[in-house]
């Protein structure tokens, strides 16, 4: 009798039953592909003279979990307002993986103090040639939100773009 209830509740309401999947979460995702191998791709992106070449005139990068990974882009302003200060490694793997925090910019003074998530995955295309792909991760709701979304939408892929005008062997050098 027990089973027969269940059928007809089942039946005669499957939406009471019916559960919304979530929405996707949102991400800013970029790549690029390079004429250089992974291995300088990953020193573009894990040391100082790496992002000083393409990215950012400074950074202090040291590649160790929960080392910093800030980026400079205002080098000589006053502390907080310099670029992604107090951002970190949460993990890597060499020459494969980058997870690091981000801060938004220091004019988006509503969503500054929650950091985003960057995923950079290096892929090797063949000896001389890799991809890069950066995921943009971890957006909250609302309109400064959605204005911080956009600006990395449309800045994201042009910083993977200027990877492309350094010259073989200019990393880590």
């Amino acid at each position: 009798m027990r089973w027969l209830v269940l059928a007809c509740l089942l039946v005669t309401a499957p939406t009471a039953l019916a559960q919304e999947a979530p929405a996707p979460e949102r991400a800013v995702t970029a790549s690029v592909e390079l004429d250089m191998p992974v291995s300088e791709a990953w020193q573009l992106w894990t040391t100082n003279e790496g992002i000083a070449s393409f990215f950012a005139p400074a950074a202090n990068i040291e590649l160790r979990p929960q080392g910093p990974f800030e980026i400079f882009i205002l080098p000589d302003a006053e502390p907080g307002q310099r670029g992604s200060e107090g951002t970190i490694i949460l993990g890597y793997q060499d020459e494969r993986m980058l997870s690091v925090s981000w801060a938004l910019p220091p004019y988006m003074t509503e969503v500054r103090p929650h950091h985003t998530h960057l995923l950079l995955r290096f892929e090797p295309l063949g000896e001389d040639r890799s991809r890069v792909t950066l995921t943009h991760s971890g957006w909250g709701e609302g309109a400064a939100w959605d204005a911080a979304f956009s600006y990395f939408d449309g800045i994201w892929p042009r910083v993977l773009a200027g990877m492309q005008a350094v010259q073989p062997d200019g990393a880590g050098d």
